[in-house]
């Protein structure tokens, strides 16, 4: 296995792997287990580590939570486009981004969207993640941003050292549309939270480019946000 060294090369070309995740290439417990023992090292908060992980690879397991999954993208994307709706149309339509570049860009995310929609169980292997800090009464600020800026660091690392081993991975969030039937599946305890799916797999290739984005100019002030620097 060859590793990619280069720390920012890692940082700059993880990207959200859908069309090029290889189906036919088992990922290993060991790899697996190395990856996470890197994740492990992430920032946390209180010096507690309260995430908790499981590896689903049984085929039953990863078809059941694959049918959630595309029940999510019906009900979120597929079926609100289908029928126009303003608020998904605005935020996920190709037509409504501002260039010909970005409405291609955009299409090419949708595309891999549905495809991994289409075909989450057969990826090697499928990662659960979640937590045992309670969760915050408030969606943002006071005790959101700690109950989320533990768990979420440690996931990226993890996607990191996936990418550094030649793996790849997707952040399917939309998943935790059904954390209840997910918890349940993977016989969760009551304090356990889940917050993410991260689908693995090998890749098919090495080669993965930077993506576009804004200027740093663009979202960057010194100071203030307002006349300041």
């Amino acid at each position: 296995m060859k590793l990619i060294t280069d720390v920012d090369e890692v940082l700059t070309t993880t990207r959200t792997v859908r069309f090029r995740l290889d189906f036919d290439r088992a990922v290993t417990r060991e790899l697996i287990e190395e990856c996470l023992s890197i994740a492990q090292q992430s920032t946390m908060g209180s010096n507690v580590e309260e995430w908790r992980v499981v590896a689903v690879t049984q085929e039953k397991l990863k078809l059941k939570i694959a049918e959630l999954y595309r029940d999510t993208y019906e009900q979120l994307v597929a079926r609100p486009l289908r029928e126009n709706d303003q608020v998904v149309q605005e935020r996920l339509a190709p037509a409504l981004r501002g260039s010909v570049g970005d409405q291609k860009r955009q299409q090419k995310i949708m595309d891999g969207v549905k495809y991994l929609a289409e075909n989450l169980e057969n990826v090697p292997v499928i990662m659960v993640f979640a937590t045992t800090t309670p969760a915050p009464p408030e969606p943002v600020g006071k005790l959101a941003s700690g109950f989320y800026g533990t768990i979420f660091p440690m996931i990226w690392s993890f996607q990191l050292a996936l990418r550094s081993r030649g793996l790849g991975s997707v952040m399917a969030t939309g998943a935790m549309h059904h954390a209840n039937e997910i918890s349940k599946l993977l016989n969760f305890p009551d304090n356990f939270i889940p917050i993410t799916i991260i689908p693995v797999a090998h890749t098919k290739g090495l080669n993965f480019n930077a993506a576009h984005r804004l200027p740093v100019k663009d979202i960057l002030r010194f100071n203030t946000w307002g006349k300041g620097e």
